[in-house]
């Protein structure tokens, strides 16, 4: 960490006039750098990737969307391209980028780098809901990945290194074995070694690089097991239902014997006093008694000089009427009750007729 301890003094003295002209410039008396960011006199630790490029004289580190090489040895310094102002500017787009978690890292997708560690950040700075834009950097850790698992939303260790020709320079691209796939390729690790010598810093643990994960993010063979395993067990499914449906034996169904039609049928089906028990009292459909019926079961009653009074069960004794047929009160009563009614009641808006029973 000397290396790093070094640079950042340096670059601490080269600043220290810009931080005390901003200093100035929040009590308002140098106008010309009032919208400037703030110089951090610390440095902040973040995360981000690189491109490793090759050169005559070993391999540097590359950002991953500009041609611009980090030196090592010495401090990467942002410049905006756009405008001349400071980098990074508060409306702007420029300066060096890193992200405050991991994670950040495996969202990168197609232009996922070679690189993944963590930088020291110090300068002029910005800071975003998810990391930060600084004018000056120099990695501290550093660690090379499999490119295609960091392209998926994973971190991994490469173990071998393929070699990208197709542009101006040669970049590196770093495989972890299962993407290979069987391909004899060199190995990774005297070129991390390189860097991590070139730039006097540490290598990032493996279990820093597995925990790099976008969320909800699973390796390609997981989800594709899963879904293989979906599928078989949905063909086991339909196959079972196939087979039981042309080798089901049919099941004999018991034959049911029906009451005399005079046990069913309306009252005037069946001539004189109905018994009290058996289906007898079931003068009416389910579906009528449902929807017409005041009471929810067979109600029977006891005849009065002033009508009909209900009992409490028709097996009492005292009953001797039962409610045969329900109407609506509008109804002409002759739809309703027959001859073989003895009574006719209202209860709210229906009409009760009753019909005799059989005395015990």
């Amino acid at each position: 960490m000397s290396i790093i301890r070094t640079i950042r003094r340096a670059a601490t003295r080269a600043f220290r006039d810009l931080a005390f002209g901003a200093i100035r410039a929040q009590d308002g008396t140098v106008p010309t750098v009032r919208r400037s960011p703030p110089l951090s006199p610390e440095e902040v630790e973040g995360w981000r990737a690189w491109s490793v490029v090759e050169r005559d004289d070993g391999y540097v580190l590359s950002s991953l969307t500009r041609a611009e090489v980090w030196e090592p040895a010495e401090p990467f310094t942002a410049a905006c391209s756009r405008s001349r102002h400071h980098a990074p500017g508060r409306r702007c787009s420029c300066g060096v980028y890193a992200a405050v978690d991991p994670d950040e890292l495996a969202r990168l997708g197609r232009i996922a780098g070679a690189v993944v560690g963590q930088v020291s950040l110090w300068g002029r700075m910005v800071e975003h809901s998810r990391g930060y834009r600084a004018a000056t950097a120099y990695p501290t850790r550093l660690r090379l990945v499999c490119v295609v698992c960091l392209g998926e939303g994973h971190g991994e260790p490469a173990a071998v290194v393929d070699r990208d020709a197709t542009s101006a320079r040669t970049r590196l691209r770093p495989l972890c074995l299962d993407h290979a796939e069987g391909r004899s390729l060199p190995s990774a690790h005297p070129i991390e070694a390189g860097l991590l010598s070139a730039y006097h810093v540490e290598v990032l643990p493996d279990t820093s690089v597995r925990r790099i994960r976008r969320p909800n993010a699973e390796p390609p063979g997981r989800r594709v097991a899963a879904l293989v395993g979906a599928a078989v067990v949905v063909m086991s499914v339909l196959v079972g239902v196939f087979a039981l449906a042309r080798h089901q034996e049919p099941v004999p169904v018991p034959a049911v014997a029906l009451p005399p039609p005079g046990l069913v049928a309306p009252a005037g089906r069946q001539a004189g006093p109905i018994p009290r028990t058996g289906d007898g009292l079931r003068t009416m459909t389910h579906a009528k008694l449902f929807a017409l019926s005041p009471f929810p079961t067979v109600h029977c009653g006891t005849m009065t000089a002033a009508g009909v009074a209900p009992t409490f069960s028709c097996a009492d004794p005292a009953s001797n009427v039962f409610v045969e047929n329900v109407g609506p009160a509008t109804e002409h009563r002759a739809g309703t009750c027959d001859r073989h009614t003895v009574a006719i009641t209202q209860r709210g808006d229906r009409v009760l007729c009753w019909r005799a029973l059989q005395p015990t």
